[in-house]
């Protein structure tokens, strides 16, 4: 008999509240007729007084409720040993399940779990079955169920720790897979060699539960005391002071609190700074190097803990090209407005020689529609933010050609953005509840917009007319706001609004996405070209195999694009949990430990009682109830 959460089994000792609290009571006083208390001074005076315990079956089910709240948290269990009579006869099927996590390559640990899995080989009897499986992020089926242990055990030999994070759900999934390929009636059993990490575990109940017919059996394999440190956060800027800052997160899980960090570019230690991290806590460190194209690099910590597997995280850096965008057309306070919303620097450049030409073309009015018609039915990008006096004639002529049509201006009176689609890539940066809301913006007037079904309507003001359409001519696109930007049609140039939706507009229209340049190991890629790693740990390979799935951290190139992949933070946290609390949350079969030097069959089984404890507390919970009520009544009736 165990407890799970031993500290919650001290809450029994509050079951000593019910007894003084019914021991204490206000005394009962006889009533005494006086014929006037007008000449008696009004003196409040209130005595409890200590008598005899009251209510004693009441307060003898509320120290039953306090102490079966404390054992529900606590959760018992109950370890029976099966004795070997009592053990299935016939054929028994084994599958040994090790993890090969990035947390097994902690010092010692995975010599264990080879010794381990030899061990399981050992109690394999004739005419039994035995398959293998590895398992990390994802489970690989190396051996099936088969009578040859050799071949197991050459697999047990070529086995080698990954970089990849624990996930036990996949991996018992699996192993009830290669069990399901025989159907016949024979005794199961799964060895899960493992380190037991808490952070492999599901966040929430899946729904998915090892079947009872198959008996689990763990072999831990873990360190009870634990000493680890990781770089588990970077990011990188660019200054304008032609220097790159590398900030790097340095967290101590566990053990000893000095680190030596150092920032690693082009094999050559650049910077090294002394951290001191108290156990359980994080402290940023920042590095500078100078700013030049295409940096790769890591940050390291120097120092020894029992995994270093996780001490380094890379990064890479590539000056991002800027986008031209041509404005025509603009009145001096739209200027002003785009200067200051698309400074220096941004991943666009403003030019104001007044050509069509560039990823995309800002204009408040079209004066040569021809020009404009080539440029965009060519697939250029043409954004179109009305201004009051822009001719209609002629804004007409253009729009046309995308089913578009505007017809004069309508005097709104302050409407307001009513609906926006959020779904739109230009409302991308709306699409939290905390900032889809644009009823702050109000338009004193707009330009009324029809358009046909072939155009996007993407905004609407109060009144339902369109505020924000997009068109198409040919290859090209155009983007409208009725309602243009100046500060004489509306305020949206005046709120947080503003910005982000004119970048957003501005990077849907010329064609400028965000490249990817973090991953993390087990991240897929989709790409014909040639994958090849320019920097990672020493002694691996240089190049993803066909399946473009990265399974090593690094710095990695293919074709124009440059990537860092790096492990995941959460498998650093070497927080372990118990073979019972593993067997509770994920297994209806009652779970096995093998114990030294005895035969598989003299094993022991364990059962949880927690649940069952929670259905006694409520059914005592309503006893309390009604009593207590059936108590308070009876004394007001007397």
């Amino acid at each position: 008999m165990g407890l799970l959460v031993p500290l919650f089994a001290f809450g029994v000792a509050l079951i000593g509240i019910p007894y003084f609290v019914h021991r204490i009571r206000r005394p009962e006083r006889e009533t005494v007729r006086f014929s006037s208390l007008m000449f008696v001074p009004d003196v409040k005076r209130e005595v409890i007084e200590r008598r005899r315990v009251q209510h004693i079956v009441l307060m003898l089910l509320r120290m039953a409720v306090l102490v079966g709240l404390a054992l529900a948290f606590a959760r018992p269990f109950q370890e029976m040993i099966l004795d070997a009579e009592a053990a299935p006869s016939g054929r028994t099927d084994h599958v040994i399940a090790m993890d090969v996590s990035l947390s097994m390559g902690y010092d010692g640990v995975w010599e264990r779990a080879k010794t381990g899995a030899k061990a399981v080989l050992e109690t394999v009897g004739p005419g039994d079955r035995v398959g293998f499986v590895r398992f990390a992020q994802q489970a690989v089926v190396d051996v099936p169920l088969s009578g040859d242990v050799a071949d197991v055990r050459r697999a047990i030999e070529i086995a080698d720790v990954t970089w990849a994070h624990t996930d036990y759900v996949s991996a018992l999934q699996a192993v009830e897979h290669v069990f399901a390929a025989d159907t016949a009636q024979v005794k199961r059993v799964v060895h899960v060699i493992s380190d037991f990490q808490a952070s492999g575990m599901p966040l929430s109940d899946m729904g998915w539960r090892l079947p009872g017919a198959i008996a689990l059996q763990v072999v831990d394999v873990g360190t009870a005391q634990v000493s680890n440190a990781s770089v588990d956060a970077l990011a990188v800027r660019a200054l304008k002071d032609d220097v790159l800052r590398v900030r790097a997160r340095v967290r101590n899980w566990s053990g000893q609190g000095a680190f030596a960090a150092q920032l690693m570019v082009g094999g050559e230690v650049i910077e090294t700074r002394d951290v001191m991290v108290l156990p359980g806590n994080a402290t940023q460190v920042a590095f500078s190097v100078p700013l030049e194209d295409g940096i790769n690099g890591y940050v390291a910590l120097a120092g020894g803990d029992g995994l270093q597997r996780d001490d380094r995280r890379f990064f890479t850096w590539l000056a991002k090209p800027q986008h031209p965008i041509a404005v025509l057309n603009a009145s001096e306070s739209s200027r002003f407005m785009l200067k200051a919303a698309v400074p220096e620097g941004a991943d666009w450049r403003l030019t104001w020689s007044g050509d069509l030409m560039g990823s995309a073309v800002i204009a408040e009015d079209v004066t040569a529609v021809s020009e404009f018609r080539e440029y965009v039915g060519n697939g250029g990008a043409l954004f179109l933010p009305l201004r009051r006096d822009a001719g209609i004639q002629s804004v007409n002529a253009l729009l046309a050609y995308a089913n578009i049509r505007i017809s004069g201006v309508e005097d709104a009176g302050y409407a307001a953005l009513a609906w926006v689609d959020l779904e739109h890539p230009i409302f991308r940066p709306f699409r939290g509840a905390r900032f889809n809301d644009f009823s702050s913006v109000r338009y004193e007037n707009y330009h009324v917009i029809t358009a046909d079904s072939s155009a996007a309507v993407l905004a609407k003001y109060d009144d339902l007319m369109p505020a924000i359409v997009e068109g198409r001519i040919g290859e090209g696109r155009i983007v409208v706001w009725a309602g243009g930007m100046g500060f004489d049609r509306s305020n949206l140039a005046r709120t947080p609004r503003f910005v982000p939706l004119l970048h957003e507009t501005l990077r849907y229209l010329s064609g400028d996405r965000e490249i990817e340049t973090d991953y993390l190991v087990g991240d897929a890629i989709s790409t014909s070209d040639a994958v090849e790693r320019v920097m990672g740990p020493e002694g691996s390979d240089s190049v993803v195999g066909d399946a473009r799935i990265f399974q090593v951290p690094g710095v990695y190139q293919w074709g124009t694009q440059i990537a860092s992949v790096n492990v995941i933070d959460r498998e650093s946290d070497l927080a372990r949990i118990t073979p019972a609390e593993f067997e509770i949350r994920l297994c209806d079969a009652p779970v096995l430990f093998q114990r030294g030097g005895k035969p598989l069959a003299d094993l022991s089984i364990v059962y949880e009682y927690g649940r069952w404890i929670l259905g006694f507390l409520l059914a005592l919970l309503l006893i309390e109830h009604f009593y207590a009520a059936y108590l308070s009544a009876r004394e007001v009736r007397t």
